[in-house]
C-alpha cells in the first residue's frame, strides 16, 4: 500500500507540475500577445482558443488528484467536528464513496468526449484553425487519477481505525506518514 501512495503522489505532483507549466506558458503568451499587439499591431493568432483550450483547463483539472491527496478541496465540517467517532467515520465513508462514484463518472465521460474529439480531429476556427483535441485528455486524466485517490483514501479509512484526512506534516505534505518515507 506504501508503493501504492507514493505512486499516487508522484503522479498527482506530476499532473500539478503540467498544471503550472500551462500558467507559466499562458502568462507568457498572453504577454507576447499584448506586446506583439501594441507594438506591431499584429496579435499572435489563435491565443484566445489556445489559452481557453488548452491552458485554462489544464490548469483547472490537472491539480485535481494533489488536492485530494492533500485534503485541500473545499469542504465544511460544521457537522462534522461535532459528530462522535462513528459518526465522522460513516461520513467519510460516504464522502469518499460519492467521490470516486462523482470522478469516475466524470473521468469516464470526459475519455469518451476526447476519443470523439480526436476521431473527429476537432478544431476551432479564429484566425487560424487551432486543433483543440489533445487538451480534451487533461479532464480524464485529472478526474481518473482523483478517482484512484480517493478510492486509495476510502482503503485507508477503512483498513486504518486511526486515519483521518488532513493527518499531515507541517510542510502541507499528503496525508502519507512520515515512517512511510
Amino acid at each position: 500500500m506504501i508503493a501504492i501512495e507514493h505512486l499516487l503522489e508522484r503522479l498527482s505532483r506530476l499532473l500539478t507540475l503540467a498544471a503550472s507549466l500551462c500558467l507559466v506558458a499562458m502568462m507568457i503568451q498572453v504577454c507576447a500577445d499584448v506586446i506583439a499587439y501594441n507594438l506591431l499591431r499584429a496579435p499572435i493568432p489563435g491565443t484566445a482558443e489556445i489559452v481557453a483550450y488548452y491552458y485554462m483547463v489544464g490548469a483547472c483539472f490537472l491539480p485535481l488528484p494533489l488536492a485530494e491527496l492533500r485534503n485541500s478541496n473545499i469542504h465544511v465540517d460544521l457537522f462534522y467536528n461535532m459528530a462522535s467517532w462513528l459518526g465522522r467515520r460513516s461520513m467519510l465513508l460516504l464522502a469518499y464513496t460519492a467521490q470516486i462514484a462523482f470522478f469516475s463518472i466524470l473521468a469516464y465521460q470526459s475519455g469518451i468526449d476526447a476519443l470523439e474529439a480526436i476521431a473527429k480531429g476537432e478544431v476551432v476556427f479564429g484566425r487560424i484553425a487551432v486543433p483543440i483535441w489533445p487538451g480534451r485528455f487533461f479532464l480524464p486524466f485529472g478526474f481518473g487519477l482523483a478517482a484512484v485517490v480517493s478510492l486509495l483514501l476510502l482503503t485507508k479509512i477503512c483498513l486504518q481505525r486511526d486515519w483521518e484526512p488532513g493527518m499531515e506534516d507541517n510542510e502541507g505534505d499528503s496525508p502519507i506518514s512520515k515512517e512511510t518515507r
